[in-house]
């Protein structure tokens, strides 16, 4: 490897790309790795979300020396955007409900790349069915040395879901005041080991008020009829990730642990819990344009009795295709999601001619159609009476469509149905599997 030119950073540093390269200048590299070596960098370079496409051409100066070209196309890293989004658990319970006051408003602002460093700044203003402050920050991420980010966080609710009855979250609302206040904030430190291996260790703040109104109609909101509770919280993520494309991934694994100790006897000895996230996704080709994925997972809690507010029981982030609707009480869960998906349209690039900025006028799409099944079981120690899908194994089938675009976005447009015969279609932003 003689030489290593890098074109079309406008604004990246170099070392933010060279970080991400699997060679170096002057470093020997035999003919049979190159080709891959190659692959997998732009692989990398993709995955840092910092650019749109990515190009790595190599030429040969002699017999012993080779040159390689890194060509970038920059995305747009200020967003100044005005924030309109439903503030439901997802996009299809929000239009199964059809109540317009669960929506946010506002204004987000975003600096990516901040000083051509990988660094992320945010700052979000919300109002609406979830009043919102958040101010964050994240350093960049190298091999082998430590990063840092913190997020702060002040949230109020003038209507909150309180309790879960026939599967489905409980809402009430108060028309003249905030039900609800958040105080939250974390520090966290990463460690990237190399370019699959990556550590996260974090300290977090968090304190909760609500009204004797929320406390009265679910004295286990915030656990023995209190109007607060605070705490802090210690945890620890690891990451090791080989997938082609983490927005939408076709081939390669990803295995996630985490362990989170909510409550340290410090502040109030009221609320302690362990808990333990295990995950594991694998993907590959079965034949042309035919590819499988498939999506394991469980959550552990240890503690007998937790506060409702800080439940993520399944139907929240964790869900399965054809119960959107529901969210099925019970700390200890597990979940299967296996896919089939077609390659409807490769992915192509289009130009928008009349757009003069780069960072829009070009972009790629690809569509794809797929067929599912998903599996689940979660186990609750004293249901509550008509909360019936605990303690049963849970399943269901369907068929869908998946856009992948710029920007990591994937819309998927899906017709589930589940173990209780209730068919459906659910729309879903972001959701590879």
């Amino acid at each position: 490897m003689k030489k290593i030119y890098i074109v079309g950073n406008e604004k990246t540093k170099d070392k933010i790309i060279l970080n991400e390269l699997l060679f170096k200048e002057n470093q020997g590299i035999s003919t049979s790795q190159l080709y891959s070596m190659v692959g997998k960098s732009r692989q990398n370079l993709k995955n840092t979300s910092l650019f749109n496409f990515v190009y790595l051409n190599y030429w040969l100066l002699s017999n012993h020396e080779i040159a390689i070209e890194v060509k970038v196309d920059e995305r747009w890293y200020l967003w100044a955007l005005p924030i309109f989004e439903q503030g439901d658990r997802n996009f299809s319970s929000f239009v199964e409900s059809g109540d317009w006051s669960r929506v946010n408003y506002g204004l987000y602002l975003k600096q990516e790349n901040f000083r051509g460093m990988n660094e992320l700044i945010k700052l979000k203003l919300q109002m609406g069915f979830n009043n919102e402050i958040e101010l964050s920050y994240r350093s960049a991420d190298y091999n082998n040395r430590l990063s840092w980010g913190t997020v702060m966080d002040y949230n109020t609710n003038n209507q909150v879901s309180y309790n879960i009855v026939n599967n489905q979250p409980i809402n009430i609302k108060h028309e003249h005041a905030a039900i609800q206040q958040r105080w939250s904030a974390k520090l966290f430190l990463n460690y990237r080991r190399n370019f699959v291996h990556r550590h996260s260790f974090s300290i977090g703040y968090n304190a909760y008020h609500v009204k004797d109104t929320l406390a009265s109609l679910n004295p286990n909101y915030l656990l023995n009829g209190n109007t607060s509770l605070v705490y802090l919280s210690l945890g620890y993520r690891y990451n090791h990730d080989k997938r082609d494309n983490r927005p939408y991934p076709l081939k390669g694994h990803l295995v996630q642990a985490s362990v989170l100790q909510s409550g340290l006897g410090v502040i109030s000895d009221e609320y302690a819990n362990f808990s333990v996230k295990l995950g594991f996704e694998q993907y590959g080709n079965i034949n042309g344009r035919f590819y499988y994925g498939w999506n394991i997972g469980g959550t552990l809690n240890t503690a007998e009795e937790r506060p409702f507010v800080t439940k993520s029981d399944l139907g929240f982030k964790d869900f399965l295709n054809g119960y959107e609707y529901n969210v099925i009480e019970g700390g200890t869960f597990g979940y299967s999601k296996q896919k089939v998906s077609f390659e409807l349209i490769p992915t192509k690039t289009a130009y928008l001619n009349f757009i003069n900025l780069n960072q829009f006028s070009k972009f790629h799409y690809a569509l794809y159609l797929k067929a599912f099944v998903d599996g689940g079981y979660v186990y609750n120690k004293q249901p509550q009476i008509g909360n019936n899908l605990s303690n049963t194994f849970m399943y269901s089938f369907g068929l869908g469509v998946d856009l992948v675009t710029y920007y990591d976005k994937v819309l998927s447009v899906n017709y589930s149905v589940n173990k209780q015969g209730l068919g459906g279609f659910y729309i879903h932003l972001d959701m590879p599997m």
